[in-house]
């Protein structure tokens, strides 16, 4: 009579293994069988492969839960497996148990060499085995959760945040601001559906951030239709136009919303200093930027027609390589006594001067 048999508690102690999808490989059939009879009583899903080439092609196409694998078979050995399943992104980290023949040192040393995790010398104590199968799974499946919520943080939480970089004293900073949103957005709430409008809005801003990211920015917040973002380091200004002309010429031909075909996206660009720093108390906080720059950068906004970046004379004058702009404009901006100078900028591949 086996210990599963002899103590039903250790059945509830492995009752996390419900359901778990584990690959066992072994050119020995007793031992898949043996293996097999153990693990279904914890519910465990079983496939079953007798060489290591099997075992690679069902790994990365059933992406299992763990590997149980022999060392010494035909066709390919489990080392040579485990080394080609450690080189593919969907089954670099899968937990693998090694089965040995040899209980010697050099072998185990090599087993965890070439990736595995664990081993267990042959003949084994199969609740033994069952208690470190059911280890591995635990610690695999809270790895994934872990993973999971870091991505679902990074969605909701500024670069600076997740890297590290924000701090509790206020710094200044000289950057380059964009600014963006949609023409007559209001209009468009009030006669279309409002669901519809809320994913129309998030698939441009989603769209939008994918673009400052790719050129080096940050999207620093999200309000309603418009979108703030931030672009340090070298060329900063020239990477944020660039930016801007990669999202207008998307949103140019995009057809995927019926009621903004196109989406009616207007940008606005500023250079200068601002502040940057936790805005909030402790029931709420937020890391985010503000100055003069940001607000000009949001005016700038303002002023530009539906697919149209305006940007200001400081950025103008760091224009680098191919950015071209129309002749110099002077308008009224909420905020400031002078008139500012403004340009419109041409679009991506542009020569010469946009009119």
């Amino acid at each position: 009579m086996s210990s599963f048999d002899q103590n039903p508690d250790l059945l509830e102690r492995y009752a996390e293994l419900q359901g778990a999808r584990i690959l066992v490989v072994d050119d020995n059939q007793s031992i898949r069988v043996v293996v097999r009879r153990y693990l279904q009583k914890c519910g465990v899903q079983i496939t079953e492969a007798s060489n290591g080439e099997e075992a690679v092609e069902m790994a990365l196409r059933d992406q299992p839960e763990l590997i149980l694998m022999d060392v010494d078979m035909p066709v390919m050995d489990g080392l040579t497996a485990c080394r080609i399943l450690r080189t593919h992104a969907s089954t670099r980290f899968t937990p693998l148990i090694f089965l040995t023949g040899r209980d010697d040192e050099e072998r185990h040393i090599e087993a965890l060499s070439v990736g595995g995790d664990d081993f267990m010398p042959k003949p084994f104590t199969p609740p033994v085995l069952v208690a470190r199968i059911a280890n591995l799974v635990h610690r695999h499946r809270a790895e994934r959760e872990v993973d999971r919520l870091l991505r679902l943080v990074r969605q909701y939480v500024s670069q600076p945040v997740r890297e590290g970089r924000a701090s509790a004293d206020i710094e200044t900073v000289e950057a380059t601001i964009l600014f963006s949103d949609l023409r007559g957005f209001t209009a468009t709430s009030l006669h279309e559906d409002p669901t519809m409008v809320f994913r129309a809005i998030s698939a441009v801003l989603a769209k939008q951030t994918e673009m400052v990211v790719r050129h080096g920015g940050y999207v620093d917040k999200f309000s309603g239709d418009g979108m703030l973002a931030v672009f340090e380091g070298p060329n900063n200004a020239a990477e944020a136009c660039h930016a801007a002309q990669e999202i207008v010429s998307w949103a140019s031909t995009f057809e995927g919303i019926s009621f903004w075909n196109p989406p009616p996206i207007g940008i606005g660009i500023h250079y200068g200093m601002f502040l940057r720093g936790d805005l909030g108390g402790d029931s709420q906080r937020e890391y985010t930027v503000i100055g003069s720059t940001v607000n000009i950068a949001a005016r700038l906004c303002g002023v530009a027609k539906a697919l149209e970046v305006i940007v200001s004379d400081a950025v103008r004058e760091r224009f680098v390589g191919d950015l071209r702009c129309g002749e110099p404009e002077y308008v009224n901006l909420k905020g400031l006594s002078d008139q500012a100078r403004i340009y419109r900028l041409a679009g991506e591949g542009a020569v010469g001067s946009a009119t």
